[in-house]
This record gives C-alpha cells, structure tokens and sequence, in this order.
C-alpha cells in the first residue's frame, strides 16, 4: 500500500515539476509568562456558555488567549465565520457592533504569534480550539493571528478519507521541498532550456524528483498515529488542517453549542451569521 502511495503521488510530482521547470523563472509580541496551568476559561454565547482547556504546550497562544481575556479584549465581539460542519470563527476586534454590511475577519489585536503546531498530539478533531492565521502565500511561517480563533465542529472521517488526507500532506510537503531543492538547480535549468538540450533537461528533471523523495523519506511521511485516525472515526473533525494550524486548547464542556452556532442562517458569500453571535469570555475559577 505505501508503495502504491508513493507511485502515485510520484506521477503527481512529476506533471507539477514538468511545468515548473520549463517555466523556470516577524516580529514577535513579548508576553508575560503564566504561572498557571491547565488554565480554563468560559465562552458565553447566545446559545449558551462553553468551557475550553487551554493546552501548556502551546505556551505563547495559552499567555496570549489570556493577556486577552483578562482585559476583556474579547467581550461582545463576533462569531463572525461560521461554516456548517467545519468551524466557528471569532476574534476580529472590528466586529464590536460592527454594521451589517461590514467586511468582518481582515483585523486582529497585536502581532502575528510564531506558530505552535504540536501534531499529532493536537489535532483538529471535533472542539479543538484553533488559531486562524493568513494563507501561506503570505505567510509561509504559519504564523497565527494575535487575536482571532477557531472552533471546530467537523464531521465524522472515513478510512480512505483519512488516506487521501495523508496523500495530500505529503504532496504538500513534495512541493515545499521541490521549491527548496529548485533554487540550487534553476540557472542550470534555465541554461539547458536556453539551449533546447532537452534530453539533459529531462535527466535532471528525474534527478531532482529522485532528490525530493530521499528527502522526504528522511524528514518522514504524514501519518495519522491510530488514536487520532480514531478520533476522527468516533467524535469528527477537520483532519485536512492538521500540521498546518496551531491547535492551543479544546472545549471540555458545551460541545452542543458548537452545533447550534454552526446550524444558524448565514450570509451567502461572507458566511457571517445574520443574527449577530456575541462572545464574552471569561478566565474559569
């Protein structure tokens, strides 16, 4: 089975590459530190109050989710994104009595949070709570937003879903290192091309896929560990996120509220609720 993974993913690789190469062309917010942990805290709604776990693993989101709360930063905002069977997202300060017809989920409150991605301990299962963060055009580092969260709601996994999941993982990672090894090569390439020597410009392209599954195989293949495949088996979740989204915490009770906020009406294009979904949060005794 691993090997028919690989061929595949193989045959992926080289159609990407092939176009590729004929084409050739953080400041960080210093926090104070925690004396708690197993830190809670509350998330009152409309629907009703949830009780999160804070993970002490994740220690710059854990402090900074609280420096938050404690100064109320996160009072009558907004569930501003909310995708039915996938996740609700809040923390935009704009969203305080925002218009409604305002832009929600393009502001957040201090900079941007090195990423804390603790895969597969945390995973996106089913209450995981999840920082959001800009797409990796412009944020190759996955760093999070200072202030804006996730929720996940998710559906159940299958087994083959979960296979093609890891498919997709390590075909990510294929290209990340496919880029990397490409900048050594590229003058190379280019001056094959240049010279319509195709056959040698072929023979390194076979060179530089060999290249980036030596590489693979050291850093080491995705893999769903049996206890998280059963997570998303038993309770749901979002497994393409995992590895990368930091995961800090998890609601521990209210894991129907979730569901409630997930089912309401929404609009089309923005998924912002009609309804406004308000947050208080508050540090748990």
């Amino acid at each position: 089975m691993e090997r028919k993974k690989l061929n595949t993913s193989r045959i992926r690789l080289s159609a990407f590459a092939a176009t590729v190469l004929l084409s050739v062309v953080a400041t960080l917010t210093t926090l104070p530190s925690c004396s708690q942990t197993n830190q809670m805290v509350t998330i009152e709604t409309p629907f009703g109050t949830m009780k999160a776990l804070l993970y002490d693993d994740t220690p710059l989101h854990r402090d900074n989710f609280i420096n938050l709360v404690r100064q109320g930063a996160y009072d009558s905002l907004l569930f501003h994104r909310v995708v039915r069977n996938a996740i609700i997202q809040g923390g935009d300060p704009t969203s305080h009595g925002a218009a409604p017809d305002a832009q929600l989920g393009l502001k957040s409150i201090g900079e941007p949070i090195e990423a804390e991605i603790v895969f597969p301990a945390h995973c996106h299962k089913r209450g995981a709570l999840c920082a959001a963060r800009m797409p990796d055009s412009v944020n190759p580092q996955k760093k999070s937003s200072g202030s804006q969260f996730y929720i996940v709601q998710g559906a159940l996994q299958t087994e083959s879903f979960l296979n093609d999941a890891e498919i997709i993982q390590d075909n990510k990672s294929r290209r990340q290192i496919y880029h990397e090894i490409l900048k050594f090569y590229a003058d190379s390439l280019q001056l094959l091309q240049d010279a319509g020597r195709a056959e040698e410009l072929s023979q390194m392209q076979v060179h530089i896929i060999d290249k980036v599954e030596e590489m693979l195989d050291q850093r080491g293949h995705f893999v769903y560990p049996p206890e998280v495949r059963e997570l998303y088996q038993t309770i749901g979740g979002l497994p393409h996120l995992d590895a990368d989204y930091t995961v800090f915490g998890e609601i521990v009770e209210g894991l129907d509220i979730i569901d409630s906020i997930a089912q309401v009406a929404i609009r089309n294009m923005s998924m912002r609720p009609v309804n406004d979904i308000w947050m208080v949060i508050r540090l748990a005794d």
